[in-house]
């Protein structure tokens, strides 16, 4: 659920460093709201206002994450990038205006809720980790088949609490989007083209004396923010990756240039496949043929396809434009730049560690 972001800038400084505090108000009535909950998406970094509205978060490093602030019945409000700010913020929050009594379920359609669920849980929890989660709220969930491009469709209008007891986290996930197309009219696992879901996330860490830590470690190695964090060091042999081109091993330095910007690290992919080259050559001859072939790979890049080997899994990196940001979270964007096949791309919400979780060997 998104709101209108209302931000007022209350003083300016300096030396604030990681700290992110604020105030939280009803805007209609201009009063502090106490107990609003205030988080770090995506880690286990939260606050909760007192009596003046006030919260205060302080963080060892920068996060590149949005501030989420939440109050119940109002609109859940997105701060993005809060560490611009120089001081503390004003943030106002509105009435929601959706009453819940007030949503429309649609009945019907070629399938029930329960084998609509059971495809969502699937697609959205994985098989992994998502074995061992259970949604507390199930009921709190709206699903809908449309039956013209044979897509699952997934809303929530309120946070999907996911117990996960593989990995001793309670995460509560404020779904913003998902879907789940088919080849036709199914919602057979095999007959799948694709499923994305997006939302903001908080977690609770439940272990206790590191009961998870080595269930934690497994589920980091190989994921998407381990292999992140091993292209932004230039580590991919002390990390176990190798990069293979045209399913020969190549050297990664040939192909993606890693460079310093400020708190971040700039990848650039700087070479190409020869398959890709020479499919390119035979169709630059014919004009029609090229027209179709620009049509189904738009972007600059997005013809490009390379794999990547960690131990015994394989992934498929998709590109678009050839270029991507790395923070020293593992953390990678824009988001649309890459897309995973193979094992990262069947990593979903049950495998998730949060951006603050610190590997240890």
């Amino acid at each position: 659920m998104r709101a209108l972001l209302l931000l007022l800038l209350l003083n300016f400084g300096i030396g604030y460093g990681q700290t992110l505090s604020g105030y939280v108000y009803d805007e209609a009535e201009n009063k502090p709201l106490e107990g609003a909950f205030v988080y770090i998406d995506g880690t286990t970094l939260s606050a909760s206002t007192d009596a003046k509205g006030y919260f205060k978060i302080v963080t060892a490093q920068k996060y590149n994450a949005p501030l989420v602030v939440k109050y119940m019945g109002f609109e859940t409000l997105t701060v993005n990038d809060p560490y611009q700010y120089n001081g503390p913020i004003k943030v106002l929050l509105r009435e929601d205006a959706i009453q819940l009594n007030e949503v429309v379920i649609t009945k019907g359609g070629p399938f029930t809720r329960k084998q609509m669920l059971k495809a969502f849980r699937k697609q959205f929890l994985g098989d992994r980790g998502g074995s061992r989660c259970k949604i507390e709220n199930e009921d709190d969930i709206i699903l809908h088949f449309d039956t013209k491009d044979n897509t699952l469709h997934a809303k929530a209008f309120k946070p999907i609490i996911i117990n996960n007891k593989y990995l001793e986290y309670k995460v509560a996930f404020d779904l913003n989007a998902f879907q789940a197309n088919y080849n036709y009219l199914t919602l057979n696992d095999e007959n799948i083209r694709g499923s994305f879901f997006a939302g903001t996330t908080f977690f609770t860490d439940l272990s206790e004396k590191g009961g998870a830590d080595k269930k934690r470690k497994e589920a980091y190695l190989g994921s998407s923010v381990h292999f992140m964090r091993a292209v932004a060091d230039n580590n991919w042999q002390k990390e176990n990756y190798q990069l293979y081109v045209d399913k020969i091993p190549a050297d990664h330095k040939e192909f993606f240039k890693v460079t310093d910007t400020v708190n971040l690290k700039r990848v650039e992919l700087i070479a190409i496949p020869q398959s890709v080259k020479d499919i390119r050559a035979s169709i630059a001859a014919s004009p029609g043929l090229f027209e179709r072939y620009k049509a189904n790979h738009p972007e600059k890049y997005s013809d490009v396809k390379l794999m990547v080997v960690h131990g015994k899994e394989q992934t498929a990196l998709n590109f678009h434009n050839g270029v991507f940001y790395i923070d020293e979270n593992g953390l990678f964007f824009p988001l649309q730049e890459l897309t995973f096949g193979g094992y990262m791309g069947e990593l979903k919400a049950g495998d998730l560690l949060p951006a603050d979780y610190k590997y240890t060997p």
